[in-house]
Formats: C-alpha cells, structure tokens, sequence
C-alpha cells in the first residue's frame, strides 16, 4: 500500500505540473486554436488528478506529498525557464515528449495484463490514452516548428535535454531509496520487481517512446544519437544494462 500510495503520490504530482506547464505556455502559442488546443490538455491533467485520488479513496491508501520526489520541482523550473526565454520548441519538448513519455510508461506499466488488479488497470488505461493523445500532439507541434526553423528546435532540444532528462532518470533509479528513506521499509523487498509495479519495465517503456518520438518529429540524427548514447551516463551503478538495453537492438 505504501509502494502504491508512492507511486500514485508522484504521478498526482506530475499531473498537476502539466496543467502549470499548459497553462504557462498558453501564450506562446501561434493561434488561437492552438490556444484552445493547449488550455484543453490542461483541463484533461486536472481530470486525471481527480481520477487518481479517487482510486486512492477507493482502494485505501493516502496521497501523501511527503512522498513526492524532488525532481518534479528542477523539471518545472526548467519549463518556466523556457517559457521565460520564449521557447516555445523546448516548453514542447519538455512537456509532451519528456514528461509525456514518463507518464505512459507508468500507466502502460499499471494497465498492462501483468496488473491482476482490474481497478487500477481500468484508470490508467484511461490515463494512457489521454496521454498518448498528447503526446500526438506534441510531435505534431513540433513538427510544425521544425518546419519554420528547425536549427532552432534542434538546439531547444539540447538545451531542454540537458536538464530534463537526468531528474527523469534520476528520479526512476533512486525512487526505491527514497521511498524507504521516507518510509522506512524494507529496501530488498521494495526493489525486488513485482507485476503490478516494476521501475526498471516504466523506465524502459518511457524511454521507448522518448526515443521512438525523437525520431517521429523528425530531429537531426547527429543529434539525438548523441542524445541516446549519453544517457547510459545517467544510470544508477550497477542498472545500466537493464535501463538502456533496448537501445542497443536500434
């Protein structure tokens, strides 16, 4: 119950920075429907958050803010950063294709066939597919942007990079540590991967669709292969293996 109030705690928390994210970013935005767009998906996070405290009341576990990892808050300041020096390429990038894909390894991990309980398979299949909607939509923007000035949104997704996904994949490969730190519970028995809840699947699942987007939105290869091969450096000792294994068959 504590490794899910954990787990739900930290994916609340992520759907309410995306609706500050949305709503910061609203006014960078090239049109008016793009506008309308943007303020949708951010009324769409506020759903999720009540779909998620209400699977906690349901099934009897808290959500409880001391649990929340601290990453969330660099990751956020380096959106507002964005939006502050005008980017609309990086708020993108970091938004609907980082924090997205984080997001639906989570919920593709929780509503896969491995997860016995149906309860939480039925609401983060829901999640999912809002998510993968927003991410459609990030790409499609991005791809936009590309075709304006793609130099520029080549150099937003090294800036946003840079300082986006190290907290991503320092928060997935400490998570375990922090939790029993706060909680104390058992590390050994925390770390050991369960159907319902595997760290290593989530990371893998996300960075699946990181990668695969990076290519779909049409980014310079020289750049995102340098991208992907220094995010070994990112991992935990010990876990580089299991986290950026399937990289190696691309």
């Amino acid at each position: 119950m504590k490794l899910l109030s954990f787990v739900v705690s930290n994916a609340r928390k992520g759907e309410i920075m995306a609706i500050e994210n949305y709503s910061e970013m609203v006014h960078l935005m090239p049109d008016t429907d793009a506008k309308i767009e943007t303020v949708h998906q951010a009324k769409e996070e506020c759903k999720h958050i009540l779909l998620l405290e209400k699977l906690a009341r349901r099934i009897g576990f808290d959500i409880d803010d001391t649990m929340v990892e601290p990453q969330w808050e660099s990751i956020r300041q380096s959106f507002h950063e964005a939006v502050r020096r005008k980017d609309l390429p990086a708020c993108l990038i970091i938004q609907d294709l980082m924090v997205e894909s984080l997001a639906i390894g989570l919920y593709k991990v929780f509503a896969s066939a491995a997860n016995e309980d149906q309860e939480t398979v039925g609401v983060a299949a829901a999640l999912l597919k809002d998510e993968l909607e927003h991410l459609d939509i990030g790409v499609r923007r991005i791809q936009a942007e590309m075709e304006k000035d793609a130099d520029a949104v080549n150099d937003a997704l090294l800036w946003a990079h840079a300082r986006v996904m190290p907290a991503l994949f320092e928060m997935v490969n400490q998570s375990c540590d922090f939790l029993c730190e706060e909680k104390q519970l058992n590390c050994t028995m925390v770390e050991k991967p369960s159907a319902e809840i595997d760290l290593e699947l989530l990371k893998i699942t996300a960075l699946e669709h990181y990668v695969g987007m990076l290519d779909k939105a049409n980014f310079d290869p020289k750049i995102t292969n340098q991208l992907i091969a220094s995010m070994a450096s990112y991992e935990a000792p010990g876990r580089v293996s299991a986290g950026l294994e399937f990289l190696r068959k691309h």
